[in-house]
């Protein structure tokens, strides 16, 4: 038996809104917008590679809202970046809620976490270089 990733799906109040987000933030692009069910689906890709799949509320199903406090389950997901400073500016030039601003771990790592739409909560993180 052989498994690899598809896709990470993200439910949002706007779609739309959502998919802008991470194609100005992150340099995403919209691969596909398809009807689901009374609602739409968006793909998003990046570097070639499907990213993940944002759809609005269905008819008939209520969401519970998302939060960026520390939960059980997915907690948040994270991108990697060669520049934090820069990529913190651009987050704060755009507007973008910074959760936690960039520090250094002991591990050499620098780390920030933004909130993404739907509360969604986003680690950014810079390896140090070798």
């Amino acid at each position: 038996m052989n498994f690899t990733q598809n896709h990470l799906h993200f439910r949002s109040e706007d779609p739309d809104s959502a998919a802008k987000f991470y194609c100005d933030n992150f340099g995403a692009v919209i691969a596909s917008e398809r009807p689901l069910s009374t609602t739409k689906s968006i793909t998003l890709e990046m570097n070639g590679q499907t990213l993940m799949t944002i759809s609005g509320r269905a008819e008939g199903e209520d969401p519970v809202p998302g939060s960026t406090e520390p939960r059980y389950g997915l907690d948040h997901f994270g991108f990697e970046v060669d520049d934090m400073e820069g990529a913190a500016a651009q987050f704060r030039a755009n507007g973008v809620h910074m959760i936690c601003e960039p520090w250094t771990m002991p591990s050499g790592s620098m780390v920030a976490f933004i909130e993404a739409p739907d509360h969604v909560s986003v680690e950014i993180i810079q390896r140090p270089k070798a």
